[in-house]
């Protein structure tokens, strides 16, 4: 992680240096991330990029932790387990509000893109962990239904939540390829998907 110095630095400056961050590492993946693109765009010496982090893998760990924390903010209680809504309901909010937060967003979706095409940065522990928490996350809220009778005990939680993400991350892909996205479209096939979803592992239909 950082060192203080840079979370002690003025806002301006600080969010200068991730917004650099941030379009080279929208312009390559992990493996060929330039240092110097990143130290030239935000206008700073070479000497206080390493008084700020260790290396390229230290960065690298920050942005990852940044985008974490953007993520919990922009979804607000969603992804609270004690929020009270249900599985589907709770998924179908957490994947609309995900398109929202691509266009809110937009060189992050460049950004998940290099990160999904870099084999080194996945072995990385701090992704490892990201996906593991993610798939933590989902599977408790399946398990909370299963346990109020919304969801069959006999569905294995991690295969839900693994048809359900793939399903939809193929509908945004697809969505965000496109010159031009409504949102309108992807709620539609968002419920849509999730409708049929439904009347395979609901108790009762």
């Amino acid at each position: 992680m950082p060192s203080q110095t840079f979370f002690n630095l003025p806002d301006d400056k600080k969010n200068r240096i991730i917004d650099a961050i941030t379009d080279e590492l929208g312009l390559h993946t992990y493996e060929h991330i330039n240092i110097q693109n990143i130290i030239k765009q935000a206008k700073i010496p070479r000497g206080s990029f390493y008084q700020y982090f260790e290396d390229k893998d230290d960065m690298y760990d920050f942005f990852l932790s940044h985008i974490k924390n953007l993520k919990f903010q922009f979804w607000g209680p969603l992804f609270a387990l004690e929020t009270d809504i249900s599985f589907i309901e709770r998924f179908r909010q957490i994947y609309i509000k995900g398109i929202a937060f691509e266009k809110a967003y937009p060189k992050l979706v460049k950004v998940a893109k290099n990160v999904a095409n870099s084999d080194a940065l996945k072995q990385r522990p701090i992704y490892q962990e990201g996906l593991k928490q993610a798939q933590f996350m989902y599977e408790s809220y399946i398990i909370k239904d299963q346990e109020k009778g919304l969801i069959r005990k006999d569905v294995d939680p991690k295969l839900l939540s693994t048809v359900l993400n793939e399903f939809m991350n193929k509908i945004t892909l697809e969505e965000l390829s496109k010159t031009t996205s409504n949102l309108e479209t992807v709620e539609q096939k968002a419920t849509e998907i999730i409708d049929i979803i439904m009347k395979g592992i609901c108790t009762h239909v």
